[in-house]
C-alpha cells in the first residue's frame, strides 16, 4: 500500500517540473549587448559630440581678448605717437572695440596725439590726430567764475555763448557753440586775498569752430561752459 501511495505523487512532480521548463508566456527575451554597428548607439555618440562642440565653442567666444594699445604714460596734445610710447594689453570689449586702436604698428604712422591720453588708457582712435597735429588746437578762455570739480583735463563740455548786443548794452539769448569740447587744462585765477576770481579753461576746437569762437571772444560775448557727464564718460 506504501507503493502504490508513493507512485501518483512521483509522476505528479515530474509532470509539473516539466511544465517549469517551458517558456512563461509574455515574458521578453532578454536584449543582447549593444554592438558598434547599432545606429541608436552611433547616434548617442554624435549628439554627445555635437554638444561638446557647441560648448567649447560657446566658451571661446566669451573668453575672446583682443591686443589694444595703452599708453606707458601721459602722452599730451600734439605729440607724436609711436609703439615704443605704447603698452599692448589684451582686452575684452566686444562692441565698443571699434572705438580704440588696435596693437598694429601700421596705424600709427605719422600720427600726433589729438587729445590728452593718460599713462594706462587705451588708445581710442579719436586720439589719431591729422600728421601735423593741426586739426584741433588749444584755445584759452578767461571765465568770470568759477567751475564745477567735474570739468577736469580729459572732460568734456558744451560751450554756450550770448552775443552782446552793442545798442542796448544786453546779451542775445545763448546758442551751443562747441558741443562736446575736450578740456586740456584748467586752472583757478586766484586773487591777493588769498580766494579765487575765476577760471582760466583751455579747451581743443576744432579748425571749422575756431574762426566762430574767437570771434566770440574779441566781440565780449558771454561765455558759458557747462559739464557734458555723457561725452565725458564715452
Amino acid at each position: 500500500m506504501g507503493e502504490d501511495h508513493l507512485r501518483p505523487r512521483t509522476r505528479w512532480g515530474k509532470h509539473n517540473m516539466d511544465k517549469a521548463r517551458d517558456p512563461v508566456p509574455g515574458v521578453a527575451k532578454r536584449v543582447g549587448k549593444p554592438s558598434w554597428k547599432d545606429p541608436r548607439l552611433l547616434l548617442g555618440i554624435l549628439i554627445v559630440l555635437a554638444s561638446c562642440v557647441g560648448v567649447v565653442a560657446l566658451t571661446s567666444s566669451m573668453d575672446r581678448t583682443t591686443a589694444m594699445y595703452s599708453a606707458k604714460a601721459d602722452i599730451s596734445l600734439g605729440e607724436e605717437i609711436t609703439p615704443e610710447k605704447l603698452t599692448i594689453v589684451n582686452v575684452k570689449l566686444d562692441a565698443l572695440e571699434e572705438r580704440y586702436v588696435q596693437a598694429d604698428p601700421g596705424m600709427l604712422e605719422g600720427t600726433r596725439a589729438n587729445s590728452l591720453v593718460r599713462a594706462g588708457q587705451l588708445l581710442p582712435r579719436s586720439a589719431l590726430g591729422l600728421d601735423d597735429g593741426t586739426n584741433r588746437r588749444p584755445v584759452s578762455i578767461d571765465l568770470p567764475d568759477s567751475l564745477p570739480q567735474a570739468i577736469t583735463p580729459g572732460a568734456h563740455v558744451d560751450v554756450w555763448v550770448s552775443l552782446k548786443e552793442r545798442s542796448e548794452n544786453t546779451y542775445a539769448p545763448p546758442s551751443l557753440l562747441l558741443p562736446s569740447a575736450e578740456v586740456s587744462s584748467r586752472a583757478e585765477r586766484a586773487t591777493g586775498f588769498g580766494g579765487t576770481s575765476g577760471t582760466l579753461v583751455e579747451l581743443l576746437v576744432e579748425d571749422t569752430k575756431l574762426a566762430d569762437l574767437l570771434e566770440a571772444m574779441a566781440n565780449d560775448a558771454r561765455i558759458i561752459v557747462v559739464f557734458n557727464p555723457g561725452a565725458s564718460a564715452s
